[in-house]
């Protein structure tokens, strides 16, 4: 059985035009097809307080119809950008589409797990992310990563299915590395019975490894997507082979999102750059000399810049509020790693 995977879909392009139009193709031979859907489905509801919001009309779901996308995971960090009502209304459109949706639900739609059978075999779905809503209307759930939930649920799940793949999206936004606590979680994940851990968030592809029967992809990077950072556009469509034992073996499609924010497959001499640089990114994971100092190095001056940019935008819009809450991530344990990631990275350089 051939599953693909491909990393985050906002449905917005350029001129209106199809998002899916440079790689439909590529997915003809799927069995199933996954992929993070990175938007809400609904022009009503309490916008919240970010610098970026994703959403978009609900008849944009004829694009995931028509791309013949089967599964979709909506645990993410823009699901609830039109509040409650428009977390209830994207449900009801995919419902109403026959599109299986995993990491979300409410009274109505109560699963937190979906389970997809093709040439026999029985796929269990899980979703998650990392962060917190607040304020949710009663009977709404958004999965959060929990290590012990994680495992309940890949307990709870294996009876019903033979193979267990978990969305997880988690991580530090335009890096190219996994933390050393990703990498443990992704590994235990594995060991407790799921054969697949598909992440994303990062905007970016990070690395990919095989880990005893599973196959762990850190990041797949945006898919369809806002990008405006060239190393955003790169990223890649995933083919999995599958049987009832696990993982057979996988495929990358190297592709790159054009100026309409469209995805197309690259070009010979690109694919094997963008190999090569995953092949390159993925070693220190493999390797296990991605230790926590080396990686808040890697990590420090993009996150710190990205997330000052994102405090300003929500400062000018939302005010005080706003700027004590910056403050107070200012001086938080994390971003005083971040201070001494960068000093030593700039030390380094001398």
């Amino acid at each position: 059985m051939r599953l693909v995977a491909v990393g985050d879909i906002c449905l917005q392009t350029r001129n209106n035009k199809h998002p899916f139009s440079g790689v439909k193709e590529f997915f003809r031979e799927k069995d199933i097809l996954f992929g993070n859907l990175e938007t809400v489905l609904s022009n009503q509801g309490k916008e919240g307080e970010k610098a970026v919001l994703l959403h978009t009309s609900p008849d944009k779901v004829k694009y995931l119809k028509d791309a013949d996308f089967d599964i979709l995971n909506i645990a993410n960090n823009h699901i609830m950008d039109l509040g409650s009502e428009g977390l209830n209304m994207t449900l009801e459109v995919l419902h109403q589409n026959h599109l299986s949706f995993i990491g979300a639900g409410n009274r109505k739609f109560n699963n937190s797990y979906a389970v997809v059978e093709k040439n026999g075999i029985k796929l269990g779905f899980l979703g998650y992310y990392e962060g917190g809503f607040k304020n949710f209307q009663k009977g709404i759930f958004i999965n959060r990563i929990n290590d012990d939930d994680i495992y309940r649920d890949i307990r709870s799940l294996k009876s019903k299915c033979d193979i267990v793949i978990i969305s997880l999206h988690w991580g530090i936004e335009n890096v190219f590395y996994p933390s050393p606590k990703q990498i443990k979680l992704a590994r235990n994940l594995i060991n407790a019975g799921s054969s697949l851990v598909l992440g994303n968030h990062p905007h970016v592809v990070q690395g990919i490894e095989r880990y005893k029967n599973g196959l762990i992809v850190y990041s797949l990077g945006n898919f369809q997507f806002i990008a405006d950072r060239k190393k955003s556009r790169n990223s890649i469509i995933l083919t999995v082979k599958i049987n009832k034992n696990g993982i057979e073996d996988y495929k990358i499609i190297p592709v790159k999102i054009d100026e309409n924010f469209i995805p197309c497959v690259m070009n010979n001499q690109n694919t094997q750059e963008m190999l090569s640089f995953i092949n390159k990114i993925s070693l220190p994971i493999i390797e296990e000399r991605l230790n926590e100092k080396r990686w808040f190095e890697e990590i420090s001056r993009e996150y710190l810049v990205g997330n000052m940019k994102s405090w300003i935008v929500r400062i000018k819009k939302y005010g005080i509020k706003h700027l004590l809450q910056c403050i107070k991530w200012l001086i938080s344990p994390f971003i005083v790693k971040c201070y001494f990631g960068l000093l030593r990275q700039r030390l380094r350089k001398r």
